[in-house]
């Protein structure tokens, strides 16, 4: 199930006030992180003190998958939205790395058995050809 374009993106402040202008810079920033993930449904984003050295943390919720969750403190508000993106960006990365990964293990181990009866007379597993050709 794809959700681009329709991921929901929530910005509230814990204390203090979020301005529209700080609410939008944010929004663009966490529309980038969809392209690393198709899955994501929501991002939400909280902000305590957003005028004094803000601490920036988000949330992203992923079906089938954990939540993402990234924290930031700077003195600036878009430094903070700006390094918390790339910590999600990263996270996101490594979550994908990690699942390929998990499949190539999966395959590997014999996810893909020839069907032939019980008698192993089936037919070759890309792995198989692989070995063979590879000389393994």
């Amino acid at each position: 199930m794809n959700h681009r374009g329709q991921v929901s993106i929530e910005v509230t402040s814990r204390h203090g006030h979020v301005s529209q202008r700080m609410e939008d810079y944010a929004t663009e920033k966490a529309l980038k992180l969809p392209r690393f993930n198709d899955q994501i449904s929501r991002i939400e984003i909280i902000v305590d003190g957003p005028h004094e050295a803000p601490e920036v943390e988000m949330v992203v919720h992923i079906d089938n998958h954990p939540n993402i969750v990234a924290s930031q403190t700077s003195e600036h508000f878009h430094a903070a939205i700006d390094g918390l993106v790339d910590k999600v960006e990263r996270q996101l990365k490594r979550a994908k790395e990690r699942l390929k990964s998990r499949r190539a293990d999966t395959n590997s181990r014999g996810g893909a058995e020839p069907t032939g009866g019980g008698d192993g007379g089936g037919e070759e597993t890309y792995d198989d050809v692989l070995r063979r050709d590879l000389g393994a």
